[in-house]
């Protein structure tokens, strides 16, 4: 693996219970965006998988979502459990593989 992929690798891994979190309510208002999901959501806007509509609600951008997996070669994200920032995700969402 190229050194260039690692920290994207890393950082995907590390945002990944608040991309699972995405995945499973589609849009989120933005007054209701827990704390805890609030700084990996920024990061996601910035690298362009979570788009902001009308200053009002956030939504996961699942086709560049797929498309940066696929540049990076992973097949699903797994959930990282030692970020303290994000809270844990839900039960049974270890791995983010279907992406509809």
């Amino acid at each position: 693996m190229p050194v260039f992929e690692q920290p994207m690798r890393k950082l995907l891994g590390t945002l990944s219970p608040t991309i699972s979190w995405l995945n499973e309510r589609g849009t989120v208002d933005v007054s209701s965006v827990p704390e805890a999901h609030m700084d990996a959501i920024k990061q996601l806007e910035k690298i362009g998988i979570v788009h902001k509509r009308n200053n009002r609600s956030y939504e996961l951008q699942k086709i560049r979502l797929k498309k940066l997996l696929g540049n990076l070669g992973i097949e699903s994200l797994a959930v990282a459990t030692d970020y303290p920032q994000v809270a844990a995700a839900p039960a049974g969402a270890e791995t983010i593989t279907e992406l509809n």
